[in-house]
Parts: C-alpha cells; structure tokens; sequence
C-alpha cells in the first residue's frame, strides 16, 4: 500500500512499539502505520494506546507475529 509505513518492532516488549508508532506518526501524518510486533501484549499496548485518539486501529496475527495498523481518521 503507497500510504503506508512499515515499522520493525519485533522483539520490543511495551512502550518501544508505542514509541516507535507515535514517531512514525509525527514525522509521517496521514500515514497508515504498520507496526509488526512479536507479542500479544504489545499488539494489545498499542490497540490500547491508539484507540483512546483519533485512529483506526486493527489487529491481524501472521504466522507467531501480529501486525497491528494505526490509521489516522480524517
């Protein structure tokens, strides 16, 4: 997808995956953000953390790791 940006955080246990998006977000705004993360508690963190603003957020597990979206709503 051109809108969207891929972010490494497999093997970071909570806060570096949220760190790592909220980052992503502010140098790139209106990206769709895909963070891959090796945990369930981490893809959770972030679920949590993005749904309390203004994102999209969603979930997919992929083999062991979780793919977790972050889009901004417009």
């Amino acid at each position: 997808m051109e809108d969207e940006l891929k972010i490494n955080a497999r093997g970071l246990s909570s806060p570096g995956p949220r760190l790592m998006v909220e980052n992503a977000l502010d140098v790139n705004p209106g990206k769709i953000i895909r963070a891959i993360v090796s945990s369930l508690e981490a893809a959770e963190d972030l679920r949590e953390h993005f749904s309390k603003g203004n994102f999209r957020i969603s979930v997919d597990q992929v083999g062991e790791e979780y793919h977790v979206f972050v889009q901004p709503e417009s």
